[in-house]
């Protein structure tokens, strides 16, 4: 494991500040964001000042993302006064760009919006039916070419 996958976040655990493994991430925990922090695991935006995240390798926009508390973007969708602006949710792998302030983790692991891309990245996708029939025709070429490999070059020495 490299020091990069075994780095430390700032959290609250029982009213106090700790630092943790990325690991030792549970559901519930809430962590800190600074600015420069690469995000570990999902979540919901609690309390903050200016926090603005990159998520472009998470969902492919480059504009930086300006997150609102889920308590306030409540309030206004009750009051009727909601856009689409509204962004309380912090989505790992994802980077802090500036501000500071704190989320409750709502998912980790395989489970989270990165391990997600993670793990449809493991997998070897299947055969399309074109591929297959594409393979099956390329077998078949290669057969014939050896199999008629001998017979020209018995023919070339005549």
């Amino acid at each position: 494991m490299t020091q990069k996958e075994d780095r430390v976040v700032k959290a609250i655990r029982s009213g106090r500040s700790v630092q943790i493994s990325v690991h030792d991430i549970m559901v519930g925990d809430v962590l800190h964001l600074e600015p420069g922090d690469m995000i570990p695991a999902d979540g919901i935006f609690i309390t903050g000042h200016n926090v603005k995240c990159d998520e472009s390798s998470a969902t492919g926009e480059s504009d930086q993302m300006k997150k609102t508390p889920g308590e306030e973007v409540m309030r206004q969708i009750e009051a009727g006064i909601a856009s689409s602006k509204l962004d309380p949710f912090i989505i790992s792998g994802s980077k802090v760009l500036e501000g500071v302030g704190t989320y409750v983790v709502t998912s980790v692991g395989v489970n989270s919006s990165f391990g997600k891309i993670m793990m449809a990245l493991r997998h070897q996708p299947e055969a399309t039916p074109l591929q297959v029939k594409l393979t099956g025709l390329a077998d078949t070429i290669a057969y014939l070419g050896g199999g008629f490999a001998p017979l020209s070059w018995l023919l070339a020495c005549e």
